[in-house]
């Protein structure tokens, strides 16, 4: 009866323990948009998986507004905010969208950043010395299931894992970030390549 007693008396200190490690997920939320905020331009290595195997690696170039430049081996994505291209090199093939459109919005940083919280239910965990932030929509405008945000000690991204019904997993991995180093303006532009093919869908 003794070991009894003792292990009903232990087993809640474990839960609160466990409840007491866990990080405040809106505080963690805060510290990520407070290290954006401070935020003026970026750059970093990144590679994108689906369903566990990297499809692109290559780099992204970021400056508010949601100012982008994705380089791939074969793509460019660039974005001024207003308008995206999308350039296939092996293919000489330029497509062009206003930003807004759906189906792009997943370029938006700052969307993903600020916007999606507010629609979504927030919870966060620790793992392997890192925090993850997890947002679980809850309504139905959102076209994701979840998405965890692993962050670091920086409070900068290293991981964002979408699960998406239509894709799978998606996971885009961060690394070796320069933060506000001056990114020249045409970083943001583009300007389609003689003799490419271009269609226009804004």
């Amino acid at each position: 009866m003794k070991k009894i007693s003792l292990l009903v008396v232990f087993i809640p200190f474990i839960f609160y323990s466990i409840a007491l490690a866990q990080p405040d997920a809106q505080q963690k939320l805060d510290e990520l948009q407070s290290k954006f905020d401070s935020i003026k331009d970026l750059s970093a290595d990144i590679t994108q998986s689906i369903g566990g195997k990297a499809n692109l690696t290559g780099k992204i170039f970021y400056q508010k507004e949601n100012k982008l430049r994705f380089e791939f081996k074969n793509i460019l994505i660039v974005s001024d905010g207003e308008t995206s291209w999308n350039y296939n090199k092996r293919d000489n093939k330029v497509i062009v969208t206003n930003f807004e459109n759906e189906g792009t919005n997943i370029l938006s940083i700052e969307e993903l950043i600020y916007e999606y919280p507010k629609e979504c239910d927030i919870s966060s965990y620790e793992f392997e010395g890192q925090t993850v932030l997890e947002f679980v929509p809850n309504s139905s405008t959102l076209n994701f299931s979840s998405i965890k945000l692993w962050i670091n000690e920086e409070h900068l991204v290293t991981r964002a894992l979408f699960e998406d019904p239509a894709t799978g997993l998606v996971q885009i991995d961060l690394s070796n970030y320069r933060l506000n180093s001056n990114l020249p303006a045409n970083y943001f532009s583009f300007k389609p390549p003689v003799e490419s093919e271009i269609i226009d869908l804004r």
